[in-house]
């Protein structure tokens, strides 16, 4: 690092703060960053969001501009008097909309340095999104991706440059997410000993494929005795997965627990950690729960397939394949050993390659490089004389 390179003000930009995996990835990254270097706070483009009070306990700046639905001319102004006002040196945006509004007032702005995380493959996004995405691509340097998977589908679906392209994967907080005491959290939750428990942890969406779940615990209850499956999350469809859960007859088999916070002892109580989605870019419950300790099963989607390693940390499935995941609970189910064995391996695999650590030093990098690239041979303190950009 150029010991001649003063702090550089990092504002990070995102579409609401509510508590959604990007928001709690970005949370624990402001807070980790080194603040000597990298004095952060981060703008949410949406009013106040349930997240916005922890921030706020934990003493990071949450700057909410109160945006509608969409990203408005009146919210891109506002953001790129934000950046003038704080004499911002990088803008990190992450999901889409708060990617193409600060693309975009980043530019308005002058801001130096301009980064984008694409958190998941936009497939579930009309083409003009793409196109939207492709042009406002030229006004960053960077785009994040969080996986292989999403990489290659910004660069071969989407035809952005490879070389705007980098993959830094999510992280874990591995002091947070470690193993715990099993019987205590079973108890806690007032989980027999002897069940066999799928912990299942995310927003209730169309997304994350639950019904799939569903279907596979039909086929399998008769075959697996105790099985239960712990709900942890809420979301848009609660009402009617709690309607099919009845219809099919799980009321015993499913119990919805909504928010946990905290969520450990879900994972805790878990013989494995189950994630049914359609898509994905770096899931956080993946890595949560192999830093747990927990085998999990998800599908062979982006981000899960970088992850998991079949047979070691856990199983993969095909996505929307209720029967496949049926074969899975009863293959895990059947063999206490093998379980015993994927705890034990998942940990390992997540202090190794997936530490929260790791990503926020490849961040802090990034950040570096591409500051030294936008000034070229001019020293910082020249740049900053410049005065207020216009």
């Amino acid at each position: 690092m150029n010991p001649n390179r003063g702090p550089l003000t990092v504002c990070h930009v995102i579409t609401d703060f509510d508590a959604g995996g990007a928001e709690r990835v970005l949370l624990r990254t402001a807070q980790r960053l080194d603040q000597k270097r990298f004095p952060s706070h981060i703008v949410s483009l949406r009013p106040s969001g349930s997240l916005s009070p922890e921030a706020e306990r934990l003493g990071v700046e949450v700057i909410h501009l109160g945006m509608g639905r969409r990203p408005g001319p009146a919210t891109i102004w506002q953001l790129a008097r934000l950046f003038r006002g704080r004499d911002v040196d990088i803008a990190h945006a992450y999901l889409y909309d708060a990617s193409i509004a600060t693309r975009i007032a980043g530019r308005l702005a002058r801001t130096p340095v301009i980064v984008t995380s694409t958190r998941a493959a936009l497939s579930y996004l009309p083409r003009w999104a793409w196109w939207l995405d492709r042009v406002t691509a030229r006004w960053c340097q960077r785009i994040i991706a969080v996986s292989r998977g999403t990489a290659a589908f910004v660069i071969e679906r989407e035809g952005i440059p490879h070389d705007k392209v980098v993959v830094i994967p999510n992280g874990v907080d591995l002091e947070r997410f470690r193993p715990g005491d099993k019987a205590a959290a079973r108890s806690h939750l007032r989980v027999a000993s002897d069940a066999f428990v799928v912990a299942c942890v995310g927003r209730l969406h169309p997304q994350k494929g639950h019904r799939y779940l569903f279907d596979a615990m039909v086929a399998t209850r008769s075959r697996i005795p105790g099985l239960l499956c712990l709900m942890a999350g809420d979301g848009p469809l609660r009402g009617a997965l709690e309607a099919e859960v009845k219809r099919q007859g799980l009321e015993t088999a499913c119990r919805f627990l909504g928010v946990q916070d905290p969520i450990q002892p879900v994972y805790d109580a878990a013989d494995v950690t189950v994630l049914p989605s359609l898509y994905e870019g770096m899931p956080n419950v993946v890595l949560e729960a192999m830093a747990m300790g927990s085998p999990v099963i998800a599908t062979a989607v982006e981000g899960s397939v970088d992850v998991v390693e079949p047979g070691v940390t856990g199983l993969l499935v095909p996505p929307a394949d209720a029967p496949a995941l049926g074969r899975a609970l009863l293959e895990l189910a059947g063999d206490p050993g093998r379980c015993r064995a994927m705890r034990a391996a998942a940990r390992i695999a997540a202090e190794r390659s997936h530490g929260i650590d790791r990503m926020v030093s490849a961040l802090e990098s990034l950040y570096a490089t591409e500051w030294d690239g936008a000034m070229g041979s001019r020293p910082l303190e020249s740049a900053r004389r410049r005065g207020p950009r216009e």
